[in-house]
């Protein structure tokens, strides 16, 4: 039980004064070579500001592990730490280069074919979702795939205001750190153990930050999201057929936690096509753009998605600890995510169209 405890303080407490140390040093680095995001029209801030924060997230996350793991024995899965390398370096080239998006999706779908092939990690189980528990190779692979790349995608198109991917990101590591106790899954508590310490000294860097303020960038957008594609597979590939409650709930559980990028891609997304536009062009009808217009702070705005996010999992709970089956969890769950994260945006811009 001691080690059980002690493996996963550690490597929250490792990338905790990681990134404490590391951070203004980056911000001075950024600064030097021109790293910043400059505003724009779709841009929110006023003044350049340092976009690699991410890097040092990823440094603090991976060398927190690295003591974890060297110290009490536990086996990682070094290809999955090597895809967020990878990704956290597409990140970064965006983040100087402004890749294309065709380019991304090339690369993303490459490094979770790898995921999939050599880890043996992909969407093979609905769980009872539907009545559907295993599903065939063909089906698989490409949904995995398509969820993966989805996944990653709309963790970084959240990133537009100050806190919301980084607050996101602690509170969604929370809740896998949690579910991975009732699992006894160890890759995810320690995964998230070291995520929830990299991001918290950087959410207050980056929210409450003046001298030392920095944006998490593409990079770092990257790699939460690779991170939370390991930490989905890693919970849906976990082996609970001895606990047919938590077996039947692995997937709800996810598509809860996930709610908000999920959704609010989604419904963007959605919007942009039927307007006659490309999926891909950037616009600020994002749900935090809308409440940003009201006149909402940044940080009162990342604190009221990540509520609406956190009543979806709460939501999704209540049927769980009902024991109710995994199709009745589902609906829940889809019925509060539209609820809570989709209706409100529209709610939002119907007052203020009334109020103009």
């Amino acid at each position: 039980m001691i080690k059980d405890i002690a493996a996963p303080i550690t490597a929250f407490i490792a990338s905790f004064l990681i990134v404490i140390l590391l951070h203004p040093q980056l911000v001075k680095l950024a600064l030097r070579k021109d790293i910043v995001d400059k505003p724009n029209a779709r841009r929110l801030n006023r003044t350049p500001i340092p976009v690699l924060g991410g890097i040092g997230v990823f440094v603090a996350f991976i060398i927190g592990i690295f003591i974890c793991a060297a110290t009490f024995s536990i086996t990682l899965p070094v290809v999955c730490l090597t895809a967020m390398a990878t990704m956290l370096a597409v990140g970064l080239m965006d983040d100087i280069k402004d890749l294309k998006p065709k380019t991304k999706f090339i690369i993303q779908a490459c490094i979770i074919a790898i995921i999939i092939f050599v880890c043996d990690m992909k969407i093979d189980n609905l769980h009872g979702i539907l009545g559907i528990y295993t599903l065939p190779d063909y089906i698989s692979i490409p949904l995995t795939l398509f969820a993966c790349v989805g996944l990653i995608n709309s963790i970084n198109l959240i990133d537009g205001i100050d806190g919301l991917s980084s607050g996101y990101a602690i509170a969604a590591s929370i809740m896998f750190f949690i579910f991975g106790q009732v699992q006894g899954n160890i890759t995810n508590i320690i995964i998230s153990a070291s995520l929830i310490g990299a991001l918290i000294p950087f959410f207050t860097y980056n929210v409450f930050g003046k001298k030392n303020k920095m944006f998490i960038g593409d990079s770092g957008s990257h790699f939460l999201g690779i991170a939370f594609c390991i930490l989905t597979l890693k919970t849906l590939n976990s082996n609970n057929a001895m606990n047919i409650t938590i077996d039947n709930s692995v997937a709800t559980f996810c598509l809860a936690v996930m709610a908000h990028p999920v959704m609010d891609t989604l419904r963007v997304m959605t919007m942009r096509i039927c307007n006659g536009n490309s999926p891909f062009k950037a616009d600020k009808t994002h749900l935090h753009h809308a409440i940003i217009n009201m006149g909402v702070s940044h940080l009162a705005t990342t604190l009221i998605i990540i509520s609406l996010n956190m009543a979806v999992v709460v939501i999704w709970y209540a049927t769980f600890a009902a024991g109710l089956s995994a199709n009745i969890q589902f609906i829940a769950t889809l019925l509060s995510s539209i609820l809570f994260i989709v209706t409100p945006y529209y709610i939002i811009t119907n007052i203020k169209a009334k109020k103009a």
